[in-house]
């Protein structure tokens, strides 16, 4: 685990809008998913992509399908505390579908940690996502999509990895549907695609398996100022139950009272039981006295920590 020394000094008090804030941005073109633990719903309408074959009894993989890897994402020019929970929509790795569009409760104080569903999804089912992404010539060597977009814009990024090549794909959020005619290696390409793709709920509904909690092994961690009393409720206090104090966990992150790491293995079941029975007002205390609150969210296959 990374770490840093120094102190956390005198925290800063930011108002409830932090946390806000972090929610509302990790909505942001991608729509809400199903509660952890029930079906998913796609974030499409119903009939908005034709309905996938269903998988075969034995399915016979193409090639292509060995290896595949897709991770969807967005970025804006924000605060990095204020999109630190944001996920990505789409996660498909080993098989497996991680769903990110997260329901998130609308009640305050909310859960701290709110872990994504993971759905196996057929041979089959990746085959037809190569197949649109072949079909809208975004496995040529053009990768960048987004040269028209506005500045402070959401832009869309796609991780394609078909045959043991890896692809980063850019371009802009799609604002609605986008035609079947749109032209191959086209920014509107792009945009249909990512509908697709963010909406494999609905698009492959008959390719995925049942749905279960993804249970993450590594979680990234953001140490905050200790937030304030809301509403009449007052915080409540834990332990803090990891080895480094909150002054040396981890290393200075989007401001000199921020400190992230990331936490893996034994450390992170350690962690992740005891945040998941927090909530936002929920302080941490550790074993010098020190208080803070945490912003946490699992690491998904493939993705690179935030904590840079």
């Amino acid at each position: 685990m990374p770490s840093a020394s120094g102190s956390l000094g005198t925290f800063l008090r930011p108002a409830m809008g932090i946390f806000a804030a972090a929610t509302l941005a990790g909505c942001v073109g991608s729509g809400f998913g199903s509660p952890v633990g029930s079906a998913p719903v796609g974030s499409a309408p119903a009939g908005s992509f034709p309905a996938g074959p269903a998988p075969s009894a034995a399915p016979s993989a193409p090639a292509s399908a060995a290896g595949f890897y897709l991770r969807a994402w967005q970025t804006q020019a924000l605060a990095p505390q204020s999109t630190f929970t944001r996920l990505a929509p789409v996660t498909i790795s080993d098989g497996q579908f991680i769903d990110g569009n997260i329901a998130i409760p609308a009640i305050y104080p909310g859960p701290i940690y709110v872990g994504p569903q993971s759905r196996p999804i057929s041979e089959v089912g990746i085959a037809a996502i190569i197949a649109e992404a072949r079909k809208g010539g975004l496995v040529a060597d053009k990768t960048d999509f987004a040269d028209a977009a506005a500045p402070g814009s959401v832009v869309a990024h796609i991780e394609l990895k078909i045959d043991g090549v890896s692809r980063q794909l850019t371009g802009p959020m799609p604002r609605g549907l986008v035609p079947d005619s749109a032209a191959p290696g086209s920014t509107e390409a792009f945009e249909r695609f990512w509908n697709q793709i963010t909406s494999i709920n609905s698009w492959l509904a008959a390719d995925l398996g049942q749905g279960r909690s993804f249970t993450p092994t590594s979680l990234a961690v953001l140490v905050t100022p200790p937030t304030d009393a809301a509403a009449g409720i007052a915080p409540t206090e834990k332990h803090w139950p990891l080895a480094p104090t909150l002054a040396t966990f981890g290393k200075a992150y989007g401001g000199a009272t921020y400190r992230c790491a990331t936490v893996t293995g034994a450390d992170a079941a350690t962690l992740l039981a005891v945040v998941t029975a927090s909530n936002q007002l929920t302080h941490f205390v550790d074993s010098t006295g020190a208080r803070a609150s945490l912003q946490v969210r699992a690491l998904l296959p493939g993705e690179t920590t935030p904590c840079l």
